[in-house]
């Protein structure tokens, strides 16, 4: 994209402002305008035209506190057009400013936020052009006369399904900053973003009832709907005996079902199904073990959680497993490497690759409740927050 092509939005003091024209460079965007308010921001966005293509970047004043900072956390921008991807910009150097951001009380949220955005000042048109930075039309952040902003769904990359409402759907919505509900007389459908990357709009959704039917259903509907590039089923699944803990996190690299074939009078022959969702994506998170157990350590205050994170096949059932020898018997005969056992990962993996031209990524993020022998009820909860808190890491970390 041409930063010709952009207006651009400056937080900033009017005297610092006009002395810094050349360095943002005034003649590399269609238009800059000043502002230093939600007034005068949105004074000044109402007199846009709606198809105009617009960025804001922010003047840190490194030198005097990051007051420019600390000046637009407390305007009520970044809420009130959280689809706005803005940047922050100084000649200061980075560790500096590092350091003062770690010296105000901002939320972690805030501070993450910051300092994903930092930017030089000679950087702001390089990265419009390369399309580093989001840029949006003025259309996307208009209110309505109810004050609502008219949210659309272009460019939800993100799509994420639960099996359950309940625990697993429940730890997950604390990642979410909810815009709109959808629509929908079955399913309760949300359009949000994530609360640690405002620019990554996604839309959520649990299934009516658990297994690889509704999971496929819901999968399809949502992928032609909205042709996301990622979606995301997170949740809890049983762990392969002895070799995986409560809490622990699989990642699968493929998943298969194991009760499709041919019943005769003699025996029972097997037809497998498998799909492969093995992706640079899962070998970027599997990269990052150790910095994903130690990120779940860190978070969880109360139990100092460390658990580990597994890469391999999963199966897929349609019956809830709860005997002695199953995973040795009917499980590791099929794939030796299998790790876990669950009811819905081939029905989202098999959507995934059959419709719209297999143009989704599937992930399957489920964490370990049981070993399919021993049931806890009450290690549901624990797994799905490792599996949610796996979500936020790789989210947060774009890592996807």
């Amino acid at each position: 994209m041409s930063s010709q092509e952009v207006i651009l939005f400056v937080f900033d003091q009017k005297e610092h402002y006009e002395k810094n024209l050349n360095n943002l460079g005034k003649d590399s965007f269609k238009k800059t305008i000043r502002i230093d308010s939600l007034s005068s921001f949105e004074r000044e966005l109402n007199l846009l035209d709606k198809e105009a293509q617009i960025h804001l970047v922010v003047h840190i004043f490194y030198s005097d506190n990051i007051a420019g900072i600390q000046q637009f956390i407390s305007s009520g921008i970044r809420e009130n057009y959280p689809l706005l991807d803005t940047r922050f910009i100084s000649d200061g150097t980075t560790s500096i400013i590092n350091e003062k951001i770690s010296e105000k009380e901002f939320s972690s949220i805030d501070k993450d936020y910051i300092e994903k955005r930092l930017q030089k000042y000679f950087s702001v048109r390089p990265s419009i052009e390369s399309e580093e930075v989001k840029i949006s039309k003025v259309k996307e952040h208009l209110k309505l006369e109810n004050n609502q902003i008219d949210y659309n769904f272009d460019d939800v990359n993100y799509v994420i399904i639960t099996a359950l409402e309940q625990d697993e759907m429940e730890k997950v919505l604390p990642l979410i900053q909810t815009l709109k509900t959808i629509e929908n007389n079955k399913h309760l459908i949300e359009l949000g973003f994530f609360k640690s990357s405002p620019d990554k709009k996604v839309i959520y959704a649990s299934q009516i009832n658990t297994g690889m039917v509704d999971a496929a259903i819901l999968a399809t509907e949502l992928i032609c709907r909205y042709n996301p590039k990622f979606l995301i089923m997170t949740g809890v699944m049983g762990g392969k005996p002895k070799d995986t803990l409560i809490g622990d996190v699989i990642i699968s690299k493929k998943v298969f079902t194991i009760d499709k074939g041919k019943l005769t009078e003699e025996d029972f022959k097997r037809e497998i199904e498998s799909v492969s969702t093995e992706s640079s994506y899962t070998t970027k998170i599997e990269r990052d073990k150790k910095k994903i157990i130690d990120f779940i350590k860190e978070k969880d205050e109360i139990n100092n959680t460390e658990v580990n994170i597994h890469c391999e096949p999963v199966a897929c059932v349609r019956s809830v497993i709860d005997r002695k020898g199953f995973f040795k018997d009917d499980i590791l005969t099929v794939d030796r490497k299998t790790i876990g056992l669950e009811m819905e990962g081939y029905g989202i993996a098999r959507a995934c690759q059959i419709v719209n031209n297999g143009q989704t990524t599937p992930l399957i993020i489920k964490s370990v409740m049981d070993n399919t022998q021993r049931k806890t009820d009450g290690a549901k909860k624990l797994a799905a927050w490792t599996s949610a808190k796996v979500l936020e890491y790789i989210i947060k970390n774009d890592i996807i």
